[in-house]
């Protein structure tokens, strides 16, 4: 955020620290040793000088800039977005190393990922199993019946629809019983649903590539499941949303802050 003429409210997520804000001064100047490492995106070592309200950036190394990353701006939206909905489920000055290694290991897949949206969704699974707000994928919220997460067959228990109000899968006697909001998921959706919670190989998880179908279900599931948790739909959403489908023009603003 700008400050002043040329300083800058930078919010930094640090491994041991956790999220907090700290002021860059004359960092919005070109020639400023700080102008490329407050940029968003930045894997640094910083040194900061404690202040009054907000401690100071004084020295930093930038140690990896994602280049893929900002070359390709489908793969920043998605990397802008992570970064938000991480902003906006995270707690000031509350250290989370899982959280720091998830988004850090995200960012490095991305720039190699066959489908960029897999590994969003991943991270997206991830970070609301770490913050304790899982969709329910193992048994139905209604009823408690446990799903057959193999076939389906045996137990004659699948999943039908999704509830973001309950935050899980339905069964099909659940699905139909129901008056509230449900949106339809297949098991195939289900299936890659929990295993994207739980893919921790780097290189498996770069070379997942989802069915359009299994997409289009998983995105409508997990964004009613965070709008409902967060209150309100992190702001990026509209942005990679309509990048999607093609419909930037179609926004008023077409370029989020960061990516002017």
């Amino acid at each position: 955020m700008p400050l002043g003429e040329t300083d800058k409210i930078v919010t930094l997520f640090a491994r041991e620290y956790g999220k907090f804000n700290i002021i860059a001064k004359g960092a919005r100047r070109t020639t400023s040793r700080l102008a490329g490492a407050t940029e968003p995106l930045m894997l640094l070592k910083a040194l900061l000088a404690e202040g009054m309200n907000l401690d100071v950036l004084t020295q930093c190394d930038i140690k990896e800039s994602f280049p893929a990353i900002r070359a390709d701006f489908g793969l920043y939206l998605r990397a802008t977005y992570c970064c938000e909905l991480l902003d906006r489920m995270s707690i000031e000055r509350d250290p989370d190393i899982e959280t720091f290694d998830l988004l850090l290991s995200t960012l490095y897949i991305l720039q190699r990922a066959a489908d960029s949206d897999a590994v969003v969704h991943s991270f997206e699974l991830k970070l609301m199993g770490l913050a304790g707000y899982a969709p329910m994928m193992d048994a139905c919220p209604r009823c408690d019946q446990m799903f057959d997460t193999v076939t389906g067959q045996d137990s004659g228990i699948i999943e039908a629809a999704y509830s973001p109000m309950r935050g899980g899968a339905l069964c099909r006697e659940c699905a139909m019983a129901t008056r509230e909001e449900v949106m339809a998921i297949s098991p195939d959706a289900a299936t890659w649903m929990r295993r994207l919670a739980v893919e921790d190989n780097a290189r498996a998880m770069a070379e997942i590539v989802l069915p359009q179908p299994i997409a289009d279900q998983l995105n409508r599931s997990l964004r009613s499941h965070l709008r409902l948790r967060l209150e309100r739909d992190v702001k990026s959403t509209a942005f990679l949303d309509a990048y999607r489908v093609g419909a930037m023009e179609n926004l008023s603003d077409p370029l989020p802050p960061d990516a002017r």
